[in-house]
This record gives structure tokens, sequence and C-alpha cells, in this order.
């Protein structure tokens, strides 16, 4: 079993602005995924000393960072394959504007954008926000079945 801690939308230029609890969250993950709009350079940085990271570019993301990120990831844990981008738009319909990024069918996909936490399915593939950072995370644990809590602060 594979814990994955999926943050987005932190908006800030390290990680020291997080919740105490969200930090020691991300410090015992597996893997963390950061779905966009780190803000700073300096954030992912830091984050990166914490633990393996995947990261998307977001819309509100330093001109250095939207070039050094991809616009969405791809890539398998534990057989899953996992998706990740940040989102556009309004949140009404996000949930199926992100999906329509990945044609491969992902078993998963982690967004952000909205602000809005969510997790459900969207033609197949388990759709995770976990909303913004200052406010909340997911926590996936990947294995022979999936599991997901979104923890609000």
């Amino acid at each position: 079993m594979t814990t994955i801690v999926a943050i987005s939308d932190s908006h800030m230029a390290t990680p020291a602005g997080l919740s105490s609890r969200l930090r020691d969250a991300l410090k015992a993950a597996d893997l963390i995924i950061h779905a966009g709009d780190q803000t700073e350079s300096t954030f992912l940085d830091e984050l990166k000393t914490y633990g393996q990271v995947v990261a998307v570019a977001g819309n509100m993301d330093s001109t250095a960072l939207k070039l050094s990120l991809p616009q969405r990831q791809l890539f398998t844990v534990e057989g899953k394959t996992i998706g990740v981008a940040h989102g556009s738009g309004a949140p009404a319909g996000i949930q199926q504007r992100v999906r329509a990024l990945f044609p491969e069918d992902p078993d998963i996909i982690v967004y952000g954008h909205s602000h809005v936490p969510y997790t459900g399915t969207v033609k197949g593939s388990l759709m995770i926000n976990p909303g913004p950072a200052s406010s909340s995370y997911a926590i996936i644990k990947v294995g022979n079945d999936t599991r997901v809590q979104i923890v609000h602060l």
C-alpha cells in the first residue's frame, strides 16, 4: 500500500505557511502530489525536501514554474494509473473538463483550481480535488483497492 498526500492551490512562497498537521502528513507520505498553483519555485523546492513530489503547473504559478512544470502528468503507482492536472475555468463542470485531458483513462485523476474539495467518479476515473492547501488535503491509499480521505484543517 502506497500513501499519497495530495495538495493544490497552496498560493504561498514556502511550505512553512502550511498547517503543522499538513506538513507532518507530507513528511510521512510515500509520494506527494501538488496539483498546481504552488505560486513560487521556492515552495516546490522546499516541498521536495519532504519527499518525492509529482507536480504540475497552475494558472497562478510564476513564469519560471509554468516553464519548468508540465501541464499534466501521468504515472503508475501499485498498478494504478494516476493523472495530475491543475484544471481551468469556473468550478461548474471542472471535473468533466479535467477528465477530458486524459484520454488514457487513468484510474485516478488529481486536480485543483476550483478550491472545492471533491471525490467522485467521472467516466470510470476516480476524480480527487484536495481543495486549497490552506484548508484541506487528500490522503490517497493505493494498493489492491484505493481509499481516499479529504482532511479538513
